[in-house]
């Protein structure tokens, strides 16, 4: 009986967050810069020829973001940003912020990279609830 108590409580916790947009702080981070390594939170390992060429498009969200709003890695989300519009688009979250951050969103970016964060505001929503696909 509490077993299936807590697998609703899952269901509705990972529900949440499909329609919502959500407003958060952006930062970006490189691989293997402080503390950063190699290998994510999920288990992926960073191709950096991969990532200077812009083929892979990873973030990184807040622990909020996981346990209040039922994100999980693996999930598409859709960001957009008027203040940087190179970032507007799809992304995959691979990674997992540190455990006191709130309502943040961090990219993986190679050294150098093209993107120009200006007041660090975005907005995200998972891709399943794109209003453009229903």
């Amino acid at each position: 009986m509490l077993r299936r108590f807590f697998l609703a409580l899952a269901v509705v916790i990972a529900v949440s967050a499909v329609g919502q947009d959500f407003k958060l702080h952006a930062t970006k981070y490189h691989p293997g810069q402080g503390g950063a390594g190699w290998v994510t939170a999920s288990g992926d390992r960073i191709n950096y020829d991969k990532l200077k060429n812009y083929q892979i498009r990873w973030v990184a969200l807040s622990h909020d973001m996981f346990k209040q709003h039922g994100f999980k890695m693996g999930d598409v989300i859709i960001v957009e940003s008027e203040s940087t519009p190179a970032i507007n688009g799809e992304w995959v979250v691979k990674d997992k912020m540190g455990p006191r951050l709130r309502k943040r969103i961090d990219f993986l970016t190679p050294r150098g990279d093209k993107y120009n964060f200006r007041n660090g505001a975005v907005t995200i929503r998972k891709k399943n609830a794109d209003r453009a696909q229903k």
